[in-house]
């Protein structure tokens, strides 16, 4: 028999690689299952802190086997448990200081539970077991502390966690910002892990060599070793997240319509460059991002061209659903995202279910009595509450309203009913009425007569009988021509005296001031009397009504007269009464404040004897004034500005002569008449207690 060694060699070289190539895959496949007949349990993750050393202790029941990695960009360790599980409350942990920024839980996959360290630079580290607990140490003796705290705490995932304004440990990692040139713009790429990245492996991770020191992965491993911790980051981070953007979403579906600020966006700032891109595609990447399961309208359909640089991802969404008329509903973490008119659509169709199931209900029938409220005064503002079927009436003699309805309108009836039949604070309202007046005249009249003869007798010049007479026949021998002697009728009606040449007598009344001056000779006779008188009154009436009224009631106060008015229609005759009065209107308001708002209305009406009267119909003189005013319980407020003033000059005087300058004062008559009214109200409301 001849053998080939030849091939025999390269036989033998192929079946132990093959060899060496499958015993580390049997290795791992065996080792999970031995994980699931004793499956570990992780229960406690805690941070301790002292000047030297930092630490991170996770226990759990069971033997915890883990594996490490660090990563850089952010610095960070990553550790991977084989065959355990999370049994913890909280999935990310603040840290104390440097150079733990805190820890970070996630359940990776069903058999491996991972744990990320972030860090605040590289720093070494080493892994120990303290009985079943790990423990892995970092050196901060040439770590500058971050904020040295003055005890030893230890935070652990079951202690409450506590705002700490100078760490946001569960926002995302810092970017590097980038500065780009003008003239070369470039857009990043979203920043997120794809989903098929989320679904794949690990394929190297860092195993031990030792009990201390981790091994760092080789060169030819880096980059599968980088994919594996973004997954882990977005595996750590899934629960946490989310809940978080449901609630941002949730946010940002309750802000209002577009025009308001970006300040309602607190999703994760994301970066995209899209171009001719399915808009479900898209929508698929805000489930990604997001961690929402997005449920999309069979109408929802068309292409996207986008390109964003750091916007929230809930603002790109809401920028993206209004392009395209398009709208969200979020309902827990299911985001279900239609066109408006598939949304309108749908509410018209519930909304007209909910009336037609309301209306196919058998309407029922109550009473409500009512206690303060006037029944038939309700009833205008609650039909408006009814729906289609209902109906309600007014019972005057009872103060009841009956009202027939379906079952659920009833309650929403019974509350406004509630709210509105209340008891009304009253207020009195005390009211002075001064009306004060003042007048003035002053009448200054002349009276002249003179006669007159030549030496022969023939020629006479003097006054007129129907001028009037001046009354003076004063007892001489002397003969004065033209004097009356008691029976020639004049126009004052005085019979005896010289003829007037002027008669402007000063309007005395029952009294004045009078100057006489008398001459007679047997040719020439002269008489001149002047008058004069003044006179002044001030005048005041008082009145001081008070009455009481409801809130938002109107309160009325009338003084004077009325007028009766005969008229006649059609044969019938008829007595109107025309109110020539004083009045006074006030409608109070209670504010919040304890403050009183008054409405009030002030008119004066009386008879104006000025304009003659029209079939015994006198002419009205009114004068009213309409206000609004705040005033303090118990605070007094004046209301004028009713002013009646008048002034009168009259002058009767001779034409030419009457106008010369001083001497023409001896040929008139001047009469000067000043008169003023003036109607004020105090008004003073005070709030009845009870």
């Amino acid at each position: 028999m001849k053998t080939n060694w030849p091939a025999l060699k390269h036989g033998c070289l192929i079946l132990a690689s093959v060899a060496l190539a499958t015993s580390p895959m049997l290795a791992q496949t065996q080792e999970p299952a031995g994980g699931r007949k004793s499956a570990a349990v992780i229960s406690s993750v805690a941070i301790t802190q002292s000047p030297e050393r930092a630490a991170v202790r996770v226990e759990g029941e069971g033997r915890l086997d883990v594996r490490t990695a660090r990563m850089h960009s952010p610095d960070r360790l990553v550790l991977d448990f084989a065959g355990a599980r999370l049994a913890v409350d909280k999935t990310v942990i603040p840290g104390l200081a440097a150079p733990v920024r805190g820890v970070r839980l996630g359940q990776y996959r069903p058999d491996v539970a991972r744990v990320v360290i972030d860090l605040t630079a590289a720093t070494p580290y080493q892994v120990s077991r303290d009985g079943g607990a790990v423990v892995i140490s970092f050196d901060t003796s040439t770590v500058a502390p971050v904020n040295a705290p003055v005890k030893l705490p230890v935070v652990t995932s079951q202690t409450i966690e506590q705002a700490r304004p100078e760490f946001q440990y569960g926002a995302p990692a810092p970017r590097k910002a980038t500065h780009r040139n003008a003239h070369n713009l470039e857009i990043s790429a979203p920043r997120f892990a794809l989903p098929g990245e989320l679904t794949q492996p690990s394929v190297a991770l860092a195993s031990f060599r030792g009990k201390n020191e981790p091994v760092r992965p080789d060169a030819s491993s880096q980059e599968a070793a980088q994919q594996a911790i973004q997954q882990a980051d977005t595996a750590a981070n899934t629960l946490a997240a989310t809940n978080a953007n449901a609630r941002v979403l949730a946010a940002a579906t309750q802000a209002p319509a577009p025009g308001q600020t970006s300040a309602k966006y607190t999703g994760e700032p994301i970066s995209v460059n899209l171009k001719d891109v399915d808009l479900r595609d898209f929508f698929r990447l805000i489930h990604e991002i997001s961690g929402l399961n997005v449920v999309l309208d069979p109408a929802v359909k068309g292409s996207l061209t986008i390109v964003l640089d750091e916007v929230p991802w809930d603002q790109a969404l809401d920028i993206v659903l209004q392009n395209n008329s398009l709208d969200k509903q979020l309902n827990g973490n299911v985001l279900r995202i239609a066109t408006r008119a598939t949304l309108k659509t749908e509410a018209e169709t519930q909304r007209d279910l909910q009336r037609a199931q309301a209306e196919a209900v058998p309407p029922i029938t109550v009473t409500r009595v009512l206690s303060y409220s006037k029944a038939s005064g309700l009833v205008p503002t609650l039909k408006k509450f009814l729906s289609s079927r209902g109906d309600i009436l007014a019972d005057e003699r009872s103060n009841q309203l009956i009202i027939r309805d379906i079952p659920s309108t009833i309650p929403i009836i019974d509350n406004l009913i509630h709210q509105l039949d209340r008891k009304s604070q009253q207020v009195e309202i005390e009211a002075r009425v001064v009306s004060a007046s003042r007048s003035f005249a002053e009448d200054i009249g002349t009276q002249l007569g003179f006669a007159g003869q030549t030496s022969s007798g023939r020629t006479v010049f003097g006054g007129t009988p129907q001028v009037g007479a001046s009354g003076q026949h004063p007892d001489t021998p002397l003969n004065p021509p033209l004097i009356f002697t008691g029976t020639q009728v004049t126009g004052n009606g005085i019979t005896n005296g010289l003829p007037l040449n002027t008669n402007f007598p000063a309007g005395l009344g029952t009294g004045g001031s009078g100057f006489l001056f008398s001459h007679r000779s047997s040719n020439f006779a002269i008489d001149f009397i002047i008058t004069a008188a003044e006179s002044k009154g001030v005048g005041k009436l008082l009145s001081k009504p008070k009455v009481i009224t409801q809130n938002n009631e109107k309160a009325q106060i009338k003084q004077g007269t009325r007028i009766p008015i005969q008229t006649t229609i059609n044969n019938t005759i008829s007595v109107q009464y025309v109110d020539a009065v004083l009045k006074l209107e006030v409608t109070p308001q209670i504010t919040a404040e304890g403050t009183i708002f008054m409405d009030v209305v002030v008119e004066n009406t009386s008879i104006d004897t000025g304009i003659p009267r029209i079939q015994g119909i006198p002419a009205l003189d009114t004068q009213a004034e309409e206000t609004k005013v705040t005033v303090a319980d118990g605070g007094t407020v004046v209301i004028g500005g009713v002013i009646i003033s008048s002034q009168r000059v009259d002058i009767f005087q001779t034409p030419l002569v009457g106008s010369l300058p001083l001497i023409g004062n001896l040929f008139r008559r001047r009469s000067v008449t000043t008169q003023s009214q003036e109607l004020l109200f105090f008004l003073t409301p005070r709030i009845i207690p009870g």
